[in-house]
This record gives structure tokens, C-alpha cells and sequence, in this order.
């Protein structure tokens, strides 16, 4: 093996806020032949334009020294001022009836005074039937999100002049009220102006058509917009946070480009309708025309891996690769810019004394007509890990749950060329799915599992991230063809932290990166007390950053009773207490290619009870290394003060079945075949397509949980259940319940199959038009185009067998072609812009119909082979010496059960002593405080 070769990658380590202090930290490569210099920044001068400008940026806001290393791979120093303590920021009435105060300062939000991290999702109560809100909000519960955002859509209420509508699936308050119940904070996106992709940004036609000047503070629009601020209050009251509700705040607008006080005067006007909220909010880019005072709106920024509406046909055009690296800025250039353009970036001046807050990092992405975007479900995962070790404090996406548009009065609301304004790119009638973690019928998303598993973390351990800066290395990549240069930050109270990896961009292949060590050179090192010794390394032996993957480090990580993890080559997850207070379990989750280490600073412990890999002790520290995942405990400690602490390092699958939830007034865990939602009346249920037994396994017992509940009462049948819990493997700490099976039709698992019937073959293709866009692009197909679909009938199992097999049904059409629509008689339910992925659809919304004889139908226009729109080269159909496809080459039934246990005792003996037995609760809150 050659001598090593280090690449200078110099990063401070974070600092303390009481003084100044040294620190570096580097990498080094111990590859064979491996250039540290990184590759050339990727050609085009327009690319290069705005590489060069987020890096001169950046270096104006970057924490770190000049850049001093190169490839003889000499260290690198910097040296920063103290942190600057947290500024607090103005905010509306922060207090509600019962005390709890949410506040703001530069660092991040607060929550009675502690550092408070929420995830928030955005999901469209409009876009969803309401008889379903409860579910689907269980579901987001469930993958962590703490606050729902929703748009208001103007044109969705008062579609004609002086006439709103707030019913059905419009119904704010009750989709509000569904959030109070299920403990869920929301933030009301109030406009005027959304965008969302809907017909005029949400802006009603005869607004219009009014010859106001909208979105300016033209008297004449004002008055219009003041009526619907005023609607929008009158939903919201009693509900905002002030009055004991969940609103927590409302955006303003949305990429509004304008002068600040237009913003500060929608603001006004939502106070003076009765709209006081701790949290005003505005998105932070693009730049205003004038500047915002401090605090008065805060900017709240997003990501998106890449765009439908960029002109191009090619893939990741402009500069999406930069949102997979770190960098301090907060300004995305990507977002919207066939409106906005790609001029340079830059943050506004005051943005850092602003909380790093975001509300759209694309949870997916929709196909517009001319670029069909196909996510790939690491896509999201990356760029919010890449956005947490950037400063993030709070994740926010858009979409976290998709959705269809509801039918209009005068028109379709879909986003459209050929629409009176925000008429850039044609999008589907109905569909809104967005590729979102929840799809528009409910779908669980591989990313709804990846995204949930990052979301433990958050939960458990964000709350150190506000006093943690970033600082980034000094090597950082040149262009999105960069793959050589590691990709890192650090974040760091001066002692402990995290080291955030992201080896991973989306449509570019990312290599290993062999015999990596992070260096750090800490202020307050108990491990390296001597700075002559050089810096503290993670890990202690060298490793490989596998290709493609993204991952989060602890350093120093305080483990509670004076008991510290020095590193681990793992993820953390989270953290569960006994419910005396004397045990704490920490989960793990492997990282892929990685073999998990754990390394305990010694003289912090007493004694470690068991461990199930290899031990060395040196340096002060206790390693275990060689370590196997697995449902038993990877370490047992005592502390100096006798309590015990267990790390547990589950395997990459299990790690993805992890869920932490509040059942029987205690925090647990649970390992889980399918999600699990628990409702507010304890309720707990799995999801899974499987109508057989399902084994949970959780932790604490159920007995602790529920100590004098003696039973379960099955939830789909009229009956008592005993629920046989069987032991675990010795030294495992998880129980296992196996719940009962769902609905069967006579007994049996009904097996659901759907058929097609071709009524009628393809005409020719269409010749594919421009539209009518400012900067038009290829047309969607009229209603006329469709007289040249291929047509079939779906024949589905008879509705009483749908009815009587328990399930949720999905129909799911596997098809090529350019459009697809699905009729339910003569009314379009769903459409679909071709991307290589089926189409679902839910076959329970429309079980009436469907009972009554309605015919289902699905026609599909020929995709020419030639078309010029944009898809992934994996996505386009196989043409052979076809010049067009338009096939449905198969349909499926997909069953989705729900495994549902309500907690109750056995002969109702003790329910109301139980409901009125709080002791337990408050047990819990005093250990938390």
C-alpha cells in the first residue's frame, strides 16, 4: 500500500459561546491512487455562472479561515470569534390558556423556553376527501411530523365572485379541528397568492379579470384580498394557539419578489381580522425588493433534488446538484425558476439572525406535461440530511402527503398554459400524488420509512442542534461532476456533536471513499486533554464511506448519568427511559458498509455489563468493535451512580421498522412489519397488505404499559381477544404481541383480482404543440386529443365482495403510453402524465358507484417515440420498431389491512377508575423535566 495521502478537507469542529478557541478537523483517504484535488467543475457557462456564484457567496458566510491546504495534504487551521449569544425575535401572542409559550430567537424556536425542533408536512385538505383527514393525519403523526401546513387556496372558496364555499373537502375548520384532536400544530399558508401548482396560483378568474393589480397593494386588490382574510379568520376561530387550538402560525404570500411592506401590509391586515399567531412566516426566497425588519416576517427556505418546471429537456439542469453539499446558504436558485430565473444567489441581508427554519424540501416531485420527473426515494433523504448539517433546525416538506384536485364550478383548477396567469406549465387535471411519503390514496413511500427513521433523530436529539453551528470543510466540491471531494459538515457545541456525511447525489453515481478519519481538535477535549497529541479521531481506525449513502455521526454524545459515547460508526435513532428512571435504551441504526463501533470515554462509567463485539480499551477509551446488528443490546454500561444504559444497533431493515410512540401515556418502541398509528383513544393499528397474523414486537412490556388493563378488544370483531405475548430470545428486550388478522371473507384471506377489457385500440399519435406559456413548452393533450386513446373497461370482484374483505383496495394500472385518465362513467377521477411508475387509484371512494353498476374505464394516448418531453431514460417504454406505445400491460388489486387493538379490560371492571388514574402521566412528565 502507498504512503497515506491526505486531502485537506479543514473544518472547525463548532465552538463554544463563552470564548475563542483552536479547532480543526480534516479527513484523510487512504485509497490507493485516489486524487484529492477533486474533478473539474462541469461545463457550460451558464452552470459554471452559478457555481461560482454560490461559492462566492458562501465564502462571504462561511465560518471557516481561507483556504490554505492543497494536494500535498498539509493541515489546515482556521480560527472563529465566540458564537454570538441567541437573539429573541418579536412574535404574535405566544401563549395559550394552558401556559405553554412558543417563542423565536436567531438559533432556532422554543417551546417553553427549551430548544424546540418540529417536522412539519405540508398536506392539502382540499385536495383529499375529508371522511379521510383522521387517517391520513394519523399516518403523518406516525412519520413524525409535529405540524401540518396547509395552503388555502383563494380560487378552491370563492371560485364565483361573493359566493365561499368551506364544505366537504373544503371545510378548514373542521380539517383544523381534526389536527386539535389528533394533537397535531398546523400552519395556515393563507396567500392570497399560493401557487401549489393550481389554476392562476389560487388567484380566482374574475379577480382577474377585475383589472386589479394583484399582488400589490392596489387598493382594489386589497379590499378583495381583506374579504378573504376575513373568511379564512372566521374558520380559525377559537383554534388558533392563543385560544388553546393548533394554529401556530400563518405564511404570508409565497415567493413574493416585491418590496417588503406589501408583506408587512397582508400581515396587518391578518391582525386586524382577528389572525394572532405566535409564528408569521414568508418564504425566503426569492429576495424581496426592500428590506424586512428583523423578526417582523420570519423566511422559512426549501430544497428540491430536481424540477418539473425547468424549460430543459435534460436531466438535473442548472445547479440541483448543490443541494446535495453543505453550504451555509439559504437561498436555493432552483425553486420556481422558470418564473424567477437563475440569477446569482445570495442570502438577504439579515437572514442569520433568523432560526435556519424550511418548509419545502420536496418530499417528491409531480410530473408536469414536459418533464416527467422520476424520484428516487434517497433523493429526499439526502437533501434533508444535507440541509440538517447545513443549520437546518427544523425540517419542513412539500408534499408530505399527496392528493387530487377537487372539482371546479367554471373550470378544472389544475395549473395550465393556457390559464389567464402563473401559466408556465401544463399539469394533470386530478392528480396531485407529488411522489409524496403518503401518496394521494394514502400509500406508504419507501421515503415515508427513511424520512420517519431521520425524524427519531430529530425528535430525540434535535434540540442540542440550535446551540451546535456549522462549520464546513475548506475542500469543498467544485460542480455537480465533483465526486471526488468527500462531502461533510460538523456541527458542534464546542465538545460533542455530529458529523454529517452526504456521499450521494441524485442521477450521479457517488464511488466509496476508503480508509476515511475524521480529525478533531476540540476546545473541551476530556479525550485529548493534551493539544500536543494532536486530534481527537472518528473513528479510531480509518473506514469506508460507502458509494452512495448519507449518514449522521455522533462525537462526544452525552448518554445521561455523567455516561458519555465517545463515537459510533452508527446512526442515532433514539432514546427510551424505564419508567423508574433507571435504565435508558438507545437505538442505533447500521449505516450499510459500515461496521458498527461504539467507543465509551472510560473513566465515565463504572463498568461494562456485556457487550456483543470485540472490546479494546486504550487512550481512555472502551471500544467495542466488530459488532453484528441485532434486537438484543450491542452494550450494557453502569454508571458511576449505578444506573444501567443499553445500546442497541439494529440492522438497516429493522432500523426502518422502528417506530416511537406514545401508547398507554409512556414512550415506546416498537419493531413493526407495517406502520403503526395509534389514536388518540389508544387505539394502536398496523398497515400492512397482508390480511394474516401480524407479530409486533415492543418495548416496554405490555404490562408495564397498561398495568391493570387485562385484555384486548379486537376493534373489526365484536369480541374479547387474548393477545398471547411470546417471550423474547434470551437477552432481547423486545416482547412480541401478535395481532389478530383482519376481515376474511368466510374465514379465508379474500384474494381481490381486477381485469381489463380492451374496447378499443389507439389512434395515431398527436403532433405534440407548444403551449401558451411566457416561455412555452410542449402542450398537454386537449379533451379532444383523447377520441384517439386506447380504451378499457376495468371489471372488477362485485362490490360486496369489496366491501365484505375489510380492506382499503387500490387499483393499480401498469401502462405505457403519454396520458392516462380513468373514468368512473362519464366523470374523470384520476389522470396521469407517464413516467414509468403505475398509476393508483382508490377503489373505496368510489364503492357506490361502483356498486350501482357505473363503469370504470381508463384511456391511454400513445406515446410517440420521438416525443419531445423529458423523461428518465429508465422510464421510457420499450418502442422495439414501434413508433408509438399506448399499452395497459396488466391490473392488480393491491389489499391494504388494518390490524387495529384497542386496550380494555377483559370484564370492564375498572375502565372509568383507569380514565381517571393520571398518576402514571404525571410520573412521566416529572422524568422528562
Amino acid at each position: 500500500m502507498p504512503p497515506p495521502r491526505l486531502f485537506p478537507i479543514a473544518a472547525l469542529a463548532a465552538f463554544a459561546s463563552s470564548s475563542l478557541f483552536f479547532a480543526f478537523a480534516r479527513a484523510q483517504d487512504f485509497s490507493s491512487g485516489r486524487s484529492s484535488s477533486g474533478s473539474a467543475p462541469s461545463s457550460g457557462s451558464d452552470s459554471q455562472a452559478i457555481t461560482d456564484a454560490y461559492r462566492a457567496a458562501e465564502d462571504r458566510l462561511a465560518s471557516g479561515a481561507p483556504g490554505a491546504g492543497g494536494a500535498s495534504g498539509a493541515n489546515v487551521t482556521a480560527t472563529t470569534s465566540a458564537t454570538p449569544p441567541a437573539t429573541t425575535l418579536q412574535t404574535g401572542t405566544p401563549t395559550n390558556p394552558e401556559g405553554d409559550a412558543i417563542g423565536v430567537t436567531s438559533r432556532g424556536l422554543t417551546l417553553n423556553g427549551t430548544p424546540w425542533t418540529p417536522v412539519m408536512g405540508e398536506f392539502h385538505y382540499a385536495r383529499y376527501p375529508e371522511n379521510e383527514w383522521r387517517d391520513e393525519l394519523l399516518k403523518m403523526k406516525s412519520g413524525g411530523i409535529d405540524i401540518v401546513a396547509t395552503y388555502v387556496f383563494w380560487i378552491h372558496h370563492e371560485e364565483i365572485e361573493g359566493t365561499f364555499d368551506w364544505s366537504g373537502r373544503r371545510d378548514l375548520r373542521r380539517f383544523v379541528e381534526t389536527c386539535k384532536e389528533l394533537d397535531l400544530k398546523v400552519i395556515v399558508r393563507c396567500g392570497p397568492w399560493c401557487h401549489g401548482e393550481v389554476r392562476n396560483g389560487g388567484l380566482p378568474d374574475w379577480l382577474l379579470a377585475s383589472g386589479c393589480r394583484v399582488r400589490s397593494d392596489d387598493p382594489a386588490y386589497m379590499e378583495k384580498a381583506r374579504v378573504l382574510y376575513t373568511q379564512i379568520a372566521a374558520q380559525l376561530k377559537a383554534l388558533l394557539w392563543k385560544d388553546g387550538g393548533p394554529v401556530v402560525g400563518i405564511q404570508l404570500e409565497n415567493e413574493y419578489r416585491g418590496p417588503a411592506e406589501h408583506l408587512l401590509a397582508l400581515k396587518r391586515m391578518a391582525i386586524d381580522a382577528g389572525i394572532d399567531v405566535p409564528l408569521y412566516t414568508r418564504t425566503g426566497w426569492p429576495a424581496l425588493t426592500s428590506p424586512m425588519p428583523p423578526g417582523e416576517i420570519l423566511p422559512l427556505f426549501g430544497v428540491y433534488a430536481e424540477g418539473f418546471w425547468d424549460r430543459e429537456m435534460t436531466p438535473m439542469p442548472g445547479n440541483y446538484w448543490a443541494g446535495f453539499r453543505f453550504s451555509t446558504l439559504r437561498a436555493d436558485s432552483n425553486i420556481a425558476n422558470e418564473a424567477l430565473g437563475r440569477g446569482g444567489v445570495t442570502d438577504e441581508p439579515g437572514t442569520e439572525s433568523h432560526p435556519y427554519l424550511t418548509c419545502e424540501i420536496g418530499g417528491g416531485m409531480m410530473s408536469s406535461y414536459h418533464r416527467r420527473i422520476l424520484n428516487d426515494p434517497r433523493d429526499i433523504e439526502s437533501t434533508t440530511i444535507v440541509k440538517l448539517g447545513s443549520g437546518g433546525v427544523s425540517p419542513g416538506y412539500y408534499m408530505y402527503h399527496g392528493g387530487e384536485n377537487p372539482d371546479g364550478r367554471l373550470s378544472t383548477l389544475e395549473e395550465n398554459q393556457s390559464a389567464p396567469t402563473t401559466n408556465w406549465n401544463d399539469l394533470p387535471v386530478k392528480n396531485y400524488d407529488f411522489q409524496a411519503p403518503l401518496g394521494a390514496a394514502g400509500q406508504f413511500r419507501p421515503h415515508f420509512h427513511l424520512l420517519r427513521r431521520l425524524h427519531l433523530f430529530v425528535h430525540d436529539f434535535g434540540y442540542l442542534l440550535p446551540g451546535m453551528p456549522v462549520t464546513l470543510p475548506e475542500r469543498r466540491p467544485q460542480g455537480k461532476d465533483d465526486t471526488h471531494t468527500l462531502r461533510w459538515s460538523v456541527r458542534s457545541d464546542g465538545h460533542s456533536g455530529f458529523i454529517f456525511v452526504n456521499n450521494y447525489q441524485r442521477l450521479q453515481p457517488m464511488p466509496a471513499r476508503e480508509g476515511v478519519q475524521f480529525e478533531l481538535n476540540l476546545a473541551r477535549d476530556p479525550l485529548n486533554p493534551n493539544p500536543k497529541a494532536g486530534p481527537t479521531k472518528i473513528p479510531v481506525a480509518p473506514f469506508d464511506v460507502p458509494a452512495d449513502s448519507a449518514f449522521i455521526l455522533p462525537f462526544n454524545m452525552a448518554l445521561g448519568y455523567g455516561v458519555e459515547l465517545a463515537y459510533a460508526t452508527a446512526q442515532p435513532l433514539c432514546m427510551v427511559e424505564s419508567f423508574d428512571g433507571k435504565m435508558r435504551n438507545f437505538f442505533f441504526a447500521e449505516i450499510p458498509g459500515i461496521v458498527p463501533e461504539l467507543a465509551i470515554t472510560d473513566n465515565t462509567i463504572d463498568g461494562v455489563g456485556s457487550a456483543g463485539g470485540r472490546q479494546r480499551k486504550a487512550d481512555g477509551l472502551i471500544r467495542i468493535v466488530g459488532l453484528k446488528p441485532s434486537q438484543k443490546p450491542a452494550l450494557s454500561l453502569r454508571s458511576r451512580s449505578g444506573h444501567g444504559i443499553r445500546i442497541i444497533v439494529l440492522s438497516h431493515a429493522d432500523s426502518l421498522n422502528l417506530y416511537k410512540l406514545e401508547w398507554g401515556d409512556e414512550d415506546c418502541v416498537f419493531l413493526s412489519p407495517g406502520p403503526v398509528t395509534i389514536a388518540p383513544d389508544q387505539t394502536l393499528a398496523v398497515h400492512t397488505e397482508s390480511a394474516e397474523p401480524v407479530k409486533l414486537k415492543i418495548h416496554p412490556s405490555f404490562p408495564q404499559l397498561f398495568p391493570k388493563k387485562k385484555g384486548f378488544l379486537r376493534k373489526a370483531g365484536q369480541f374479547v381477544a387474548w393477545i398471547f405475548r411470546e417471550p423474547g430470545r434470551e437477552g432481547a428486550i423486545f416482547e412480541t404481541l401478535t395481532l389478530p388478522s383482519d376481515q376474511a371473507v368466510d374465514g379465508k384471506p379474500a384474494r381481490l383480482a381486477a381485469r381489463a377489457k380492451k374496447i378499443r385500440d389507439a389512434g395515431p399519435a398527436r403532433e405534440i404543440a407548444l403551449g401558451n406559456a411566457p416561455k412555452p413548452v410542449p402542450a398537454a393533450p386537449s379533451d379532444a386529443d383523447f377520441a384517439q386513446a386506447a380504451v378499457w373497461e376495468i371489471e372488477l370482484p362485485p362490490a360486496s365482495v369489496l366491501a365484505a374483505a375489510g380492506t382499503a383496495p387500490l387499483l393499480r394500472l401498469h401502462y405505457a403510453g403519454d396520458v392516462a385518465r380513468v373514468r368512473l362513467g362519464e366523470k374523470l377521477v384520476m389522470d396521469d402524465f407517464y413516467n414509468g411508475q403505475p398509476l393508483d387509484l382508490s377503489l373505496d371512494r368510489y364503492r357506490q358507484e361502483l356498486a350501482s353498476g357505473t363503469k370504470l374505464t381508463v384511456s391511454i394516448l400513445p406515446l410517440r417515440k420521438d416525443s419531445p418531453v423529458y423523461m428518465a431514460d429508465g422510464a421510457r417504454p420499450r418502442f422495439g420498431k414501434k413508433g408509438a406505445v399506448a399499452e395497459l400491460s396488466r391490473v392488480e388489486i393491491v389489499q391494504r389491512h388494518t390490524h387495529t387493538l384497542v386496550v380494555k379490560d377483559a370484564d370492564d371492571a375498572d375502565d372509568d377508575s383507569d380514565d381517571k388514574d393520571t398518576g402514571k402521566t404525571e410520573d412521566k412528565k416529572a422524568r422528562r423535566q
